[in-house]
């Protein structure tokens, strides 16, 4: 069940732009975020109230986790903002006040607690797995990228390397055919 109710999400933020997520919150529902992006590479991360009031602010970050009990019913948005002049790969995980029911589980044992909270954390391992197999592709392909890349410049080089040998021994056989040596 707790499959279901969780989830991660990628996303590929455009230069100088900004993302936001709604969540519908009622008063004393516990809503938590995870986030990280590609590289660490620093964003700005912030969540809003129903009435647009700022609960909680991250200027530039790299990767963070933050959770919080509403003390208002409404829609209540997180955004990230990246000011940079190059697009960001953001993961994040967020964590609703289904998922977060489901944790706490008022009419369970100690032991069914426990294995919640076990589940709660091999979820959290899934989906950072999943975010590095996520990257480890992307520099894959990066890495094959330059490798092609090289390859043609290699051949380049060759042809052109080639082709001054060839240029420089049909002028220096021009030169004794003038001078009349050959």
């Amino acid at each position: 069940m707790l499959a279901s109710l969780a989830a991660a999400y990628t996303t590929i933020m455009q230069p100088n732009s900004q993302e936001c997520y709604v969540e519908r919150m009622k008063v004393n529902d516990h809503f938590s975020i995870t986030f990280e992006t590609a590289g660490k590479i620093p964003i700005e991360f912030y969540i809003t109230d129903s009435r647009n009031t700022p609960i909680y602010s991250m200027p530039l970050a790299g990767e963070g986790q933050y959770g919080y009990v509403s003390t208002s019913e409404g829609r209540h948005s997180y955004c990230f903002r990246n000011n940079a002049p190059h697009e960001i790969v953001v993961n994040f995980n967020p964590h609703g006040p289904e998922e977060e029911t489901y944790l706490v589980g008022h009419d369970a044992t100690p032991a069914e607690q426990e294995v919640r909270k076990l589940s709660h954390n091999v979820e959290e391992v899934r989906d950072h797995f999943e975010f590095m197999l996520f990257r480890n592709e992307i520099h894959d392909q990066s890495v094959s990228d330059t490798q092609s890349r090289m390859f043609h410049w290699a051949i380049l080089q060759t042809l052109v390397l080639a082709g001054m040998c060839g240029w420089q021994i049909y002028y220096v056989r021009s030169l004794f055919k003038i001078r009349g040596v050959v």
